[in-house]
């Protein structure tokens, strides 16, 4: 299953820390596990509910993020990084948190007999941003990266985000919001 999921991510090799990098992949196995899906699956998943008929998959939205958040961090070092190194984002917990933003919907979400992606229990007792960081801290993520996991989405709003939290939070509403524009725009 690892090897599947590496090929499905292969942001995941942006990660310098192979340890790190067999963390997002142990977080993606658990929560697969959980939520009774194989990675395959990960390419017709929904990447969200609020859309009906939406056309890309939790796959194509997760590497969607992940590199927009990429690109955004290259530029923001580039340039104040250069003036203060104090102001330099985190490239592993950035790549790793945007990587693993979205990985509680594997269990926030089920699949019935007639194919249709609804909330699971688990979807509705607890929303993705609160079992994603059980996902990702059971399987050793550090509580920087459970931090931009948790507050990635709107029960992040309100608080005081990590600068790299802050950057997958943007990326994040990027994909969602554009994706959304486009459509309403037919």
């Amino acid at each position: 299953m690892k090897e599947r999921i590496r090929r499905l991510l292969p942001e995941i090799a942006w990660i310098d820390s192979p340890e790190l990098q067999e963390k997002v992949v142990c977080t993606y196995v658990d929560a697969l596990t959980v939520g009774g899906w194989q990675p395959e699956d990960m390419e017709h998943i929904p990447f969200t509910l609020l859309i009906p008929d939406c056309p890309f998959s939790y796959l194509d939205h997760v590497r969607g993020v992940t590199r927009v958040a990429k690109c955004a961090m290259e530029e923001f070092n580039g340039i104040y990084s250069k003036k203060d190194p104090a102001f330099t984002l985190n490239h592993d917990d950035l790549i790793a948190g945007a990587l693993l933003h979205d990985v509680g919907k594997l269990a926030e979400y089920e699949k019935l007999p007639d194919g249709r992606t609804v909330k699971s229990q688990l979807g509705r007792d607890l929303r993705h941003p609160f079992s994603g960081t059980v996902f990702a801290m059971r399987n050793g993520c550090s509580s920087r990266i459970a931090h931009i996991i948790a507050n990635h989405a709107g029960e992040g709003d309100g608080t005081l985000r990590c600068p790299e939290a802050v950057v997958v939070n943007k990326a994040d509403f990027i994909n969602f919001e554009s994706v959304k524009s486009f459509l309403g725009m037919k």
